[in-house]
Parts: structure tokens; C-alpha cells; sequence
């Protein structure tokens, strides 16, 4: 019975091993339009179309660079740019550049 109890904690913490990897496999789908408009709102610090090419920026940078970002990175990124109802590009971006040592090396080089 324990044998049988082992082996099915087993099959499902695989699964959903598998699920999480195929997840950071693919950038997340967030609502660009709705989320600006609510931040904005709440801060008040900034126009909607500002903070909506900021986020398009943020999402195509993440178009050509996600290969380059390890699959443990990218779980992470996903889940600290997705909490509560804030979801966000530039935090995605930012935390994936922090996380692979990219942010603080740019910022080392002479300008």
C-alpha cells in the first residue's frame, strides 16, 4: 500500500514538474490595455498610453530575448510579475534581467 501511495506522489509532483516547465516555455498572457488603465488609475502618476508603450516595449524585448533566460529564472519572473492583479512587462523584464546577473553587469560598464 505504501508502494502504491509512493508511486502516485510521485506521477503527480512529475506532472506537474512538466506543467511548470512548459509554462516558462511560453511568455505569459498579460492584458496590457486593463492593467495600465487600472495602474494608472490607483498611482495616478502617468498617462495610459505611456504606461501601454511601456508594457508593448517590455513584451517585445521579451519576444526576442526569452530563449535567453533560464527555465528556473522565468518560473520565478512569472509568478513576482504576476501577483495580485498587477501583472507586468516591465517587472517580468526587469526581474529576468536582475535574476541572470544582466542588470547589475550593464550597469558596471562605463557609458
Amino acid at each position: 500500500m505504501r508502494t502504491v501511495i509512493f508511486v502516485i506522489g510521485a506521477i503527480v509532483a512529475a506532472s506537474s514538474a512538466i506543467n511548470q516547465a512548459k509554462a516558462a516555455d511560453r511568455i505569459p498572457a498579460f492584458d496590457i490595455a486593463q492593467n495600465c488603465t487600472a495602474e494608472v488609475v490607483s498611482a495616478g502618476i502617468e498617462t495610459v498610453a505611456g504606461r501601454t508603450k511601456d508594457e508593448s516595449d517590455a513584451r517585445n524585448e521579451l519576444d526576442t530575448r526569452w530563449s535567453e533566460f533560464g527555465a528556473s529564472n522565468k518560473q520565478a519572473c512569472i509568478g513576482e510579475s504576476s501577483v495580485g492583479a498587477g501583472q507586468s512587462y516591465v517587472e517580468l523584464l526587469t526581474c529576468l534581467e536582475m535574476s541572470s546577473g544582466e542588470f547589475l553587469a550593464d550597469r558596471r560598464q562605463p557609458q
